[in-house]
């Protein structure tokens, strides 16, 4: 058994033009929340953000209604599933892409540039930003800044087309994190097809990961949903890489506000078997 997520949200307008947000989540606290670094020759103790509970605070300054800027720390703009809120995910977990790599559904301090245009029917919606890099709750270590740029294309409601790209350095020893991804959806019910692929360099190895997801949805309240996640965690690597196909079933009592979800994932990988299927069951509230 396990307490997943207790996130708890607050959020208002100062003014039309001045928004803010704040979000803690009490299950998250980990122990273990310093460690030692060495920055500019002197060993200094750092947070690691294990041990917080903040996940969100977000200033937005909106002074027109298609342009606004965001301060303080939230989700860096790269990927879909992981910047979608976890209340909405068609599966108890999100794929390779943020559980193992930890590429998207990523917190950091920072700022981002947001802007959101429609013209002729086509919606427009860039995204770029500036961060820390060392991810949420903790302090910069080194003189560098990372980057982070998003833009979106619907070109009707039901088709959802993006790329993302990442270029930074981690740690007093400035490792380069860079990764480009791409993001597709089709949705129209009770149909929705979606996938992402995103390449890159994170902590000194070249990785690559894709995944494809479909979903019906049927009698009012129930979807299944079928998902295959492949990912290899150094391409300079033989046979390392990996692979999850996920069957589940979804049943909504008062839509994503209130939902069970039952997952069966078959593992899969190169080299030596592992018995690792898992059956994962997740039980959901939100209001």
């Amino acid at each position: 058994f396990r307490l997943r997520r207790t996130e708890i949200k607050l959020s208002g307008e100062i003014k039309p033009e001045v928004a803010w947000a704040v979000m803690i989540d009490p299950a998250a606290v980990r122990e273990d929340d310093t460690k030692s670094e060495v920055l500019n020759e002197t060993k200094v103790i750092i947070s690691t953000g294990r041990k917080s509970a903040l996940q969100d605070l977000v200033i937005t300054f909106k002074p027109y209604a298609n342009f606004s800027v965001d301060v303080g720390q939230y989700k860096i703009p790269f990927g879909m599933e992981g910047i979608e809120s976890s209340a909405k995910l068609d599966f108890a977990e999100r794929s390779a892409l943020c559980t193992k790599f930890k590429w998207s559904d990523v917190r950091d301090i920072g700022v981002a540039l947001r802007g959101n245009w429609e013209t002729e029917g086509v919606k427009i919606q860039p995204v770029v930003g500036m961060f820390n890099g060392e991810k949420q709750n903790r302090l910069d270590v080194n003189d560098s800044k990372d980057f982070a740029g998003k833009l979106v294309v619907k070109p009707f409601d039901a088709l959802h087309l993006g790329v993302s790209h990442y270029n930074g350095k981690s740690g007093t020893n400035e490792i380069d994190e860079v990764r480009t991804g791409v993001e597709m959806k089709f949705a129209i019910d009770p149909i929705s097809i979606y996938g992402e692929y995103a390449d890159g360099k994170g902590g000194g190895k070249n990785k690559q990961t894709y995944y494809v997801t479909a979903g019906y949805k049927f009698l009012d309240n129930w979807q299944v949903v079928a998902r295959y996640d492949w990912y290899d965690p150094d391409t300079d690597k033989k046979d390392d890489e990996r692979n999850e196909t996920t069957l589940g079933v979804n049943y909504f009592i008062e839509k994503h506000n209130a939902k069970i979800q039952l997952n069966y994932i078959r593992a899969g990988e190169k080299g030596t078997k592992v018995d690792d299927d898992i059956v994962r069951l997740n039980v959901q509230v939100s209001y």
